[in-house]
């Protein structure tokens, strides 16, 4: 493993070992079969530039302080100095009931009033990226559990106990630096992750009805998932248990978020217990094409023309394999099988891109030929451009409807099939955008040559859906998409529009899919048994990702719960 202060992690599939901090190759078997890795001291350990952007106060009667006020980022210092936190010691109608009260200018006002019956009930506040949600650390008969109630819900308890987060008008004026800094990145939450998926697949009756492919695809692809992330937008869930993003728990017992791109790799006959897995942290904080670039051997570095990405070593991706690079915070039922298939039977394909319907097309909106050759890619298109009606899904003479009743059009599902041909045409379109950056950067600070981090960052960050494909259409449209041996190699999409897609990066997403699973005429393909799992954990609005139903019926009595509540383990 290459350890680092920030970056993504991410792992491929292959015989070649772990790599180690010394960027040595050390070829072992599957590390989940045996303990030749050490997780005690092969784990990362990140002593500058950490990226927090959560704001935590886990109980509002103590408003512990931890950590520098320094260490915030830019967008974070701003959250916090509009975030006013007071207590009321006297209220008009109760005045021996203290009510804690929590406003941010720009998301609205929570507050949460505290019963004596509620001694042992820690009031908390999380404020993010995605919004400002309360918690409720609630002592059960199985342990401490956590119920988040995100903006716009709240709920009440038969014993008095009340919490409201929603916009409201009135304004109080009290501001002070008390939270609890947490930042996650863990890479060894991923590989338990993964370890926990290999042994359910032998253990788990989730996998009793699961239909394996029966061709061995490992001969051709080589799967490599993008892991990394600080899962901000996740921490509402993810915190409590300490995890990353790919590790945020589910309502499926030992079942994290990657356990669903693992299913569709185990599907496709692509992993299994004798797969070996190759764990490879990156240095930087640089997004998902500069983490898959700099596993192909290369490095960003200050060179005499300035920035730029450099030859560094060997690459860990064989390179006689096409390459399949997945997310590990998307859910979908997608048959990875028939798009291998349909990607082995064209010959021309130089990149295959997986398409679903979507109606926000959050990856990319796709246009083709009848020859499936993608001639048109639009990053993030707007609203107003899809409600055109441009790239709509039809299916039985209309418009196809996602889960959720949405108009769908073709979008990206994050899921990219790469004959190895073109990866070093993704490493030049990576370097390009590294010089370019660099250099209007520099056109702007005048004889100043230093970067601060977020300017480094904005420089050498790239993706997918705004670089490197956009890009790659466009050779692919001019003819200057090319093979080893001068072929012309065509950007081509796999429709796959019986498929139900998801990307659960927020809070919001996560909530919707996860009750979109349990429903009997969506995600279809996924294992029955997983769907009837889900199932069961969710109780009206309220979704249950440990055991605790009982002990959360027990404590809301007689009360009420409206909007979007996740209940977790503390």
């Amino acid at each position: 493993m290459q350890v680092s202060k920030v970056g993504s992690a991410s792992w491929v599939g292959t015989n070649y070992g772990l790599k180690k901090s010394n960027g040595s190759v050390q070829r072992v078997s599957n590390p989940f079969i045996n303990s030749k890795y050490n997780l005690a001291t092969d784990t990362v350990a990140f002593t500058q530039k950490q990226v927090i952007e959560n704001l935590f106060i886990e109980d509002l009667s103590t408003c512990r302080y931890n950590g520098s006020y320094n260490d915030f980022s830019v967008k974070l210092q701003d959250m916090v100095d509009n975030t006013h936190i007071t207590q009321i010691v006297k209220s008009v109608n109760k005045p021996d009931e203290p009510t804690y009260v929590i406003e941010n200018d720009n998301i609205g006002t929570m507050y949460i009033a505290k019963n004596a019956k509620h001694k042992n009930i820690k009031p908390g506040v999380i404020v993010g990226k995605t919004g400002m949600y309360a918690t409720l650390e609630v002592p059960g008969r199985k342990g401490n559990f956590v119920v988040i109630i995100p903006y716009g819900s709240e709920l009440s308890t038969e014993s008095g106990l009340k919490v409201m987060n929603k916009r409201t008008h009135r304004h109080l004026n009290f501001t002070g630096s008390t939270c609890t800094v947490n930042a996650y990145y863990k890479p060894e939450k991923t590989i338990n992750s993964v370890n926990e998926f290999i042994r359910m697949t032998e253990t788990s009756p989730i996998f009793d009805d699961v239909k394996r492919a029966d061709k061995d695809y490992s001969k051709y692809f080589h799967p490599y998932i993008l892991a990394g992330g600080f899962g901000s937008r996740l921490e509402a869930i993810s915190h409590t248990r300490g995890d990353n993003k790919p590790s945020t728990g589910t309502p499926i017992p030992n079942w994290n978020l990657i356990n669903f791109t693992l299913l569709n790799l185990y599907q496709a006959n692509l992993l299994d217990k004798k797969t070996d897995i190759d764990f490879c942290v990156q240095k930087e904080a640089n997004s998902a094409v500069g983490c898959f670039v700099t596993t192909l051997g290369y490095k960003i570095d200050m060179t005499p023309r300035g920035l730029d990405l450099v030859k560094a070593g060997e690459s860990i991706v064989p390179p006689d394999k096409n390459v399949i690079i997945m997310p590990s915070d998307n859910i979908t039922d997608v048959n990875l099988s028939e798009a291998l298939d349909a990607f082995l039977d064209r010959p021309d394909a130089g990149m295959m891109v997986v398409a679903v319907p979507d109606y926000r097309c959050y990856g990319g909106l796709i246009l083709h030929n009848d020859k499936n050759e993608i001639n048109t890619f639009i990053t993030k298109p707007s609203k107003e451009l899809l409600d055109t009606g441009v790239g709509h899904v039809i299916k039985n003479g209309k418009v196809h409807k996602d889960p959720d009743g949405q108009d769908t059009s073709l979008g990206n599902a994050f899921i990219y099939i790469i004959k190895p041909d073109v990866l070093d045409t993704i490493t030049d379109i990576y370097r390009n955008k590294i010089r370019n950056s660099y250099s209007v950067l520099m056109a702007t600070k005048g004889g100043d040559k230093t970067m601060s981090k977020e300017e480094y960052l904005s420089v050498i960050e790239s993706f997918w859906d705004r670089e490197i494909i956009p890009e790659l259409v466009h050779m692919s449209n001019e003819g200057r998409l090319k093979g080893r041996d001068g072929q012309d190699l065509k950007v081509v999409s796999y429709d796959s529009l019986d498929a139900d897609w998801s990307d659960v990066g927020e809070y919001s997403s996560y909530y919707s899919t996860i009750k979109n699973i349990a429903k009997e005429d969506s995600f279809t393909k996924l294992p029955k048994k997983l769907k009837q799992v889900v199932s069961d954990n969710i109780d009206k609005n309220v979704i249950f990702n440990a055991d605790f139903k009982e002990d959360f019926k027990e404590f809301l009595g007689n009360g009420y719960v409206n909007g979007n509540v996740i209940v977790v383990a503390k």
